[in-house]
């Protein structure tokens, strides 16, 4: 199936990289809000719940007040749902279950393989020109990615390995989230109504998660009074939203690899969320880790997009 848009990816101005750069920081920002949250009892399947429903509450005031609708029938909620459950709810509850046993710091160092994995998915789709300085790339920020799961590097020696190597599904998802709203978003369809869409459908499937055994109704949605932690996933759940919205519209306006490209800000952002708050000290392996991974995001996405329409 083509992509639903004839458009090629438009070049990124000024404007598109200063949002890259604050999207960078608001992603950054989310494993600080969560492992606080976590701290303060806040459970993954609730947290991330609230936050999906903040956030999806939010932005459809948002695209009501400018006047848009969602994008209805068949397309439409095959893109929510499906853009909710990969691009959203998977990764946030991986991600979430992982930072209950590693440092904030170490997804500053894991998420930017999103665009290595979004560039290998398009070329082999056909959306994207595979060259061998690509490959390239990939295999050299891979190398980095590792070494930042090496203790010593970002992950404390005798540090949890498994939930470390475990967090590399969320990149995975994300790359996959990028491919998939490429080929699938209704054309036309405005980025606010597409981000909305998206943590709609990741509330949807949060809520059908906590009729899992063990996950009673309770969890996601409390008779009780508000906590500390619920003020967290609020704060976590606007963060998103306007997350979201810059995401759809770098998405929609410059392709996928572009906005993949949030992976260079993350890194600097994400250890230095995790340095001020936690007091996270990684260690001096971090330091060709990070190199590789730059590299290898340099070789990727400098020689321009590529993308086809």
């Amino acid at each position: 199936m083509a992509p639903p848009s004839a458009h090629p990816p438009r070049r990124p101005d000024a404007a598109a990289f200063l949002l890259l750069v604050l999207l960078g920081m608001l992603w950054g920002l989310t494993p600080v809000l969560s492992k606080a949250g976590f701290g303060l009892g806040a459970t993954p399947l609730a947290y991330v719940f609230r936050g999906a429903l903040v956030a999806a509450l939010g932005l459809l005031l948002a695209v009501r007040a400018r006047g848009r609708s969602l994008p209805l029938g068949v397309a439409g909620a095959r893109f929510h749902l499906g853009s909710g459950l990969i691009g959203f709810a998977v990764p946030n509850l991986v991600g979430f279950l992982a930072l209950r046993h590693v440092p904030a710091g170490l997804f500053a160092l894991v998420i930017p393989a999103a665009p290595l994995i979004t560039f290998a998915l398009s070329a082999a789709l056909g959306l994207e020109r595979p060259t061998w300085r690509r490959f390239a790339g990939v295999a050299v920020a891979l190398a980095g990615t590792l070494l930042a799961l090496a203790p010593g590097a970002a992950l404390p020696e005798g540090g949890a390995l498994g939930w470390a190597v475990a967090s590399l599904a969320v990149p995975a998802c994300y790359a996959c989230s990028n491919v998939f709203a490429v080929r699938f978003r209704p054309a036309g369809a405005d980025p606010l109504a597409l981000a909305c869409g998206t943590c709609g459908g990741a509330a949807f499937w949060l809520a059908c998660a906590s009729l899992l055994p063990g996950e009673p109704w309770g969890a996601i949605l409390p008779l009780r009074a508000p906590l500390l932690w619920d003020g967290f996933a609020a704060v976590q759940g606007a963060t998103t939203a306007v997350a979201y919205a810059i995401y759809f519209r770098l998405l929609t306006r410059h392709g996928g690899v572009f906005a993949s490209q949030v992976g260079y800000v993350l890194v600097v952002t994400g250890l230095g969320w995790g340095a001020l708050v936690f007091g996270e000290t990684p260690g001096l392996l971090v330091l060709p880790a990070t190199a590789l991974i730059f590299a290898g995001l340099w070789l990727v996405t400098s020689a321009g997009s590529g993308a086809r329409p």
